[in-house]
């Protein structure tokens, strides 16, 4: 690798080669031209490249009218952090445990060193609050000038609705919940070669070059609804998915395949996808036309004068939409089945995960030395292969987990109360701040959530 040298050494080097083709000018039956440059490395103490190279930045420069500067130095990229949507649970859960369990504070120093140890944690706490922020955390100064960890109000909110919506039907109205999602796999997913034990399957693993299959399916405690899968190959180059899987395909298999299936009156329960929130009648926002924002309030039967101002119409129009109406509630609701979204990163409430996990699995067991071609077939299989048995016991948790959260966020607003109008003396060290200017020897790492 060359020497990196800085800008006030490249100007030395061009003055001095400057005054060495003056000298040879002057003396050239003395001084050769082709030693010009040797002359001007030796007299720099750089190489004959290295004065080579500064020459054609110095005559660019010139002709640029630009000054030369230093090149900047090559970094290592920093390491990608891959979280899924279960590691953002247990992310949550134990910021839960550090004030309902522990009694503390979850700073951001312990918080990392629990999650190195729980979910194999690799980030810096720079990163680390980055992905709290978009999990809907944020810090609150109290009273005792601490600051704490906490979630956004309208996530704890969203989560204490969902649940008691769910308590409310398994203990009075006992509809069928149905739980339904959306995956993908790919046509190289095989299993790793490891030692395993029967407590432990093994690692499994999906090697991107192949063909991307999108799947959706549903299912309740007694096991995926019958008919309701849905299986086609991806047609984007995305990274994501999602981008398959649009509004338009979406409602098309609610319509086809989920609501034709779904058990009476049906409680409903799914993520919150942008495909999966598709408004109809949506309100006209203030770069919409004079003309739509009228007809919008004719048909809602709100007064106006024709003379009014857009400005005016808006203000209306904002006083009078009320809350969203999406596609697929609609069409839910108009076969007597009802719609309970989950709250924002809490796939942990979805059974269905687990059963992607579990089908995943079972295909890539199968999937060694098979045509590329026969994915479609071995993950058919792999659904026929789950059981009511494998739906009960994930329900069961995931009822446990309801219970946990409920219960946790009670114990949470005491604790929370308990830390804010605490007089005690701050004793934290400058060390375990929260502040997320702590002194931190990582470097700062990318990260990607994968829900």
């Amino acid at each position: 690798m060359p020497k990196v040298v800085k800008s006030a050494g490249r100007e030395m080097i061009l003055k001095v080669k400057e005054f060495c083709e003056a000298e040879h000018k002057n003396h050239g039956v003395l001084i050769p031209i082709n030693n010009v440059r040797k002359r001007v490395a030796a007299m720099t103490g750089v190489s004959e490249k290295t004065v080579t190279r500064v020459t054609k930045e110095g005559a660019t420069a010139a002709s640029t009218s630009k000054i030369i500067v230093t090149p900047g130095k090559s970094r290592p990229h920093p390491k990608k952090i891959d979280l899924d949507g279960f590691d953002l649970c247990a992310i949550r859960q134990k910021i839960h445990s550090f004030y309902v369990v522990k009694k503390e504070l979850p700073t951001l120093p312990k918080l990392r060193a629990a999650l190195r140890e729980d979910i194999n944690y690799q980030g810096s706490i720079t990163t680390l609050h980055r992905i709290l922020h978009s999990m809907g955390f944020k810090h609150k100064r109290c009273q005792s000038k601490r600051k704490l960890l906490m979630e956004r109000y309208d996530i704890t909110a969203w989560r204490s609705r969902y649940l008691e919506r769910i308590r409310r039907n398994r203990n009075v109205e006992k509809k069928p919940v149905v739980y339904l999602d959306e995956t993908y796999i790919h046509n190289t997913y095989h299993a790793k070669s490891s030692w395993q034990s029967e407590e432990e399957p093994g690692m499994f693993v999906s090697e991107s070059s192949g063909s991307r299959w999108i799947i959706a399916h549903a299912g309740t405690e007694n096991g995926f609804v019958n008919g309701a899968l849905l299986m086609f190959k991806s047609q984007s180059k995305s990274s994501d998915y999602h981008d398959d899987m649009n509004s338009t395909n979406f409602l098309k298999w609610m319509s086809e395949k989920v609501i034709p299936n779904l058990p009476e009156r049906s409680l409903v329960v799914m993520d919150n996808a942008p495909y999966h929130c598709t408004q109809i009648n949506k309100a006209p926002t203030m770069s919409s036309i004079k003309r739509d924002m009228q007809e919008w309030l004719r048909e809602k039967g709100v007064y106006f004068e024709d003379t009014w101002t857009k400005a005016v119409l808006f203000e209306l129009i904002k006083q009078n939409k009320g809350p969203p109406t999406y596609a697929v509630d609609a069409l839910l609701k108009s076969h007597n089945h009802e719609l309970l979204r989950l709250p924002p990163y809490h796939c942990d409430l979805n059974p269905i995960e687990k059963m992607w996990s579990l089908v995943k699995r079972r295909v890539a067991d199968k999937n060694v030395g098979q045509d590329p071609k026969e994915i479609v077939r071995l993950t058919e299989e792999a659904f026929e292969t789950v059981t009511a048995e494998d739906w009960a016991v994930q329900c069961k948790h995931v009822q446990h987990l309801e219970e946990e959260y409920l219960k946790n966020d009670g114990l949470m607003d005491e604790e929370m109360d308990r830390f804010i109008i605490s007089t005690a003396s701050d004793s934290e060290t400058e060390s375990d701040s929260v502040s997320i200017h702590s002194s931190d020897s990582d470097h700062d790492h990318n990260y990607s959530i994968k829900i």
